[in-house]
């Protein structure tokens, strides 16, 4: 039964969508599915299919504006979370994808509409204009799915986000063209739509940066007051600009985001946290909205030449486009590769198509009534090829692995050296982090990767090749360094996949605080304090298969176990975890246990030459050989 927008209504349409919105969300996260093609189901389902929510009716003449709005909010979180190293790293690439690619897309659409669809020149000037943008909507979430390493993550992300405003701007002056007789009124136009968006969206973005930043540095602005009245201000420069220049409020909030990402301050991590949740609730509401809009009917009159026109966008204009974008650069060709496969276009296009061609409908124009369909087909199709492709196609060129399972550790002290090895010999990655050039250095002698870095830095994220790692274990003899790495990095992997040492019970300044603490890991509780008496005790890091000599062990408190793999997988033992019954256990083992492994080892071994002696004799004729070879 369709839900209209009576006011007895309201609250269960907007428990609806947030609701399937939060939990596509989850289902997205447990199936590791891309959480947008989800939404765009949930969508469908609600909209067209059942009719249960009418967006339309639900939100009237108010939609647009809303959604206009939460792009704005969404985009300034954007350039927030876009630091000026990232932007210096990628600089050039970006630069060309956002000028030259951007022409090079817009001149295929262009193109590609006329000769596909019964559309005027005008329509499809607009329409091209309309999907020359990526967006951080759909950008933002399948990067954190693929988790591509390298340059090409903080490429994709830059690009989605100083697109958006240059594809409104775009939109508009198509817009302006079409409804132009004259050369010299469209060159007119044009440059006046320029203009005025570039003294309003950057003006006043800077000027309402600028108050914002001097405001949080002079602390004029309370601690609990700074989220909403930066949030205040975010939404008065966009409508401010708008007002000024139509649409040059995307770039507004773009430059208010970018140049207070320039300010390392707890102000703007507080802002960035929030954002963040805020982010991921618009971007919910938002498909579900857009995509319960779609009317069926319309669809299915431009259903084949739009799959036409969208294998057009994905096979010609996004790999000309960064073909040229990616001339006499660094970039390896398996770089270029994945930044042609990941173009997916989001709900600014929607909203800019919605807006614009309403209004080419009003003028007269012919095709403008396409419009929307088409740019919905071409947001669905596109969210669907490189939802499901780019992550596969970046496991296939290297560039990220299927699943995030190994470890990055924080500390490369003796210990954190063994438990390191023992996880390389069951092939699961590891990092190792130190600031102590002797620690690293005897890492690299065991083959460990090890690198000499702060996890405190502001760039420790973005220097670390984090491809194959999906979680941290802080482990350095400093407990607060310990609470501050697993605090940072909880961002990156999430709290799930969080882990540190217990806090030491001799804090001077009593217990840290439990939210900033990460997962504790072994049964018990293992603090830095343990590990050092045990390791000058003789106890090493060691691994054997579960079984009830292990049990044994750890009930004797002659073993403590931290890890567990199974089938390749990797799992620490945390507080009140009980001891593994299956796969490989890792930890601390006395000297006792230690002699009852190695003993438990041979036994193993004796009895496999036992049952396969060929195989035995093969082993042996196969080591003869290779140390005569050797010797040789």
């Amino acid at each position: 039964m369709l839900l209209a927008a009576t006011e007895s209504a309201l609250g269960p349409t907007l428990a609806i969508i947030v609701g399937v919105g939060m939990a596509a969300q989850w289902v997205a996260w447990r199936s590791q599915i891309p959480s947008i093609i989800l939404l765009l189901i949930s969508g469908l389902l609600l909209g067209p299919v059942f009719g249960v929510i009418d967006p339309d009716a639900f939100l009237g003449d108010t939609l647009f504006p809303i959604v206009s709005l939460s792009v704005a909010l969404i985009l300034f979180e954007g350039g927030l979370d876009l630091p000026p190293r990232e932007l210096r790293s990628t600089g050039t690439v970006v630069r060309r994808l956002i000028s030259v690619g951007a022409l090079i897309t817009f001149l295929v659409a262009a193109w590609g509409a006329m000769q596909l669809f019964d559309i005027s020149r005008g329509a499809a000037a607009v329409l091209a204009a309309v999907l020359i943008v990526t967006g951080p909507t759909v950008v933002g979430p399948l990067l954190r799915f693929v988790r591509p390493s390298g340059r090409t993550g903080p490429m994709l992300r830059a690009e989605g986000i100083l697109i958006d405003p240059i594809g409104a701007t775009a939109s508009l002056i198509a817009f302006e063209v079409a409804l132009t007789d004259e050369p010299g009124e469209a060159i007119t136009a044009t440059l006046g739509v320029v203009g005025l968006t570039l003294v309003a969206g950057i003006g006043i973005g800077f000027v309402l940066a600028w108050i914002v930043d001097h405001a949080l540095r002079r602390f004029l602005i309370p601690d609990h007051l700074a989220n909403p009245i930066t949030l205040a201000i975010v939404v008065v420069g966009f409508v401010l600009s708008n007002e000024v220049q139509e649409e040059s409020g995307l770039l507004t909030v773009t430059v208010m985001g970018i140049w207070l990402a320039r300010r390392d301050s707890a102000a703007v991590r507080q802002l960035l946290e929030f954002n963040e949740s805020l982010r991921t609730l618009l971007i919910s509401a938002l498909f579900i909205l857009l995509a319960a809009r779609i009317e069926t009917d319309q669809l299915r009159d431009v259903i084949l030449p739009s799959l036409m026109f969208l294998a057009l966008l994905v096979f010609v204009a996004r790999p000309l486009s960064v073909i040229a974008s990616t001339v006499r650069t660094s970039l390896t060709w398996r770089e270029r590769l994945f930044l042609m496969a990941m173009a997916p276009r989001g709900i600014v296009a929607a909203a800019v198509s919605a807006i614009f061609a309403l209004r080419l409908e009003e003028e007269g124009v012919r095709g403008a009534e396409i419009i929307v369909p088409v740019v919905f087909l071409v947001i669905i199709g596109t969210i669907v090829v490189y939802g499901f492709f780019a992550g596969p196609l970046a496991r296939k060129l290297g560039l990220a692995e299927a699943r995030a399972n190994g470890v990055l550790i924080v500390g490369a002290h003796p210990t954190a050296r063994g438990l390191a090895k023992q996880l390389t010999d069951l092939d699961v990655t590891t990092m190792l982090v130190d600031t102590d050039p002797y620690n690293v250095t005897r890492s690299v002698a065991l083959g460990l990767p090890a690198r000499r870095l702060s996890v405190l830095t502001e760039d420790a994220t973005h220097e670390l090749d984090l491809r194959g790692i999906g979680r941290i274990l802080a482990m350095t003899p400093n407990d607060e360094v310990n609470a501050l790495a697993a605090t940072r990095f909880a961002r990156v992997f999430g709290r799930r996949e969080t882990f540190q040492l217990k806090p030491s019970s001799k804090q001077r300044q009593g217990e840290l605080p439990e939210e900033i603490l990460g997962r504790i890991i072994g049964i018990d509780g293992v603090d830095y304090g343990l590990i050092d008496e045990r390791t000058r005790q003789g106890w090493r890091v060691r691994s054997a298969p579960a079984s009830t000599m292990i049990t044994t062990a750890t009930e004797a408190d002659e073993f403590v176990p931290v890890a567990r793999v199974l089938d390749g997988q990797l799992a620490f033992i945390c507080r009140n975890d009980p001891v593994p019954s299956q796969g490989t256990v890792i930890g601390l083992a006395s000297a006792a246990t230690q002699q009852r492994i190695d003993e438990d080892a041979a036994a193993r071994a004796a009895d496999t030459e036992e049952a396969d002696p060929a195989r035995t004799n093969g082993n042996a004729n196969a080591n003869g050989n290779g140390n005569g070879n050797g010797n040789a």
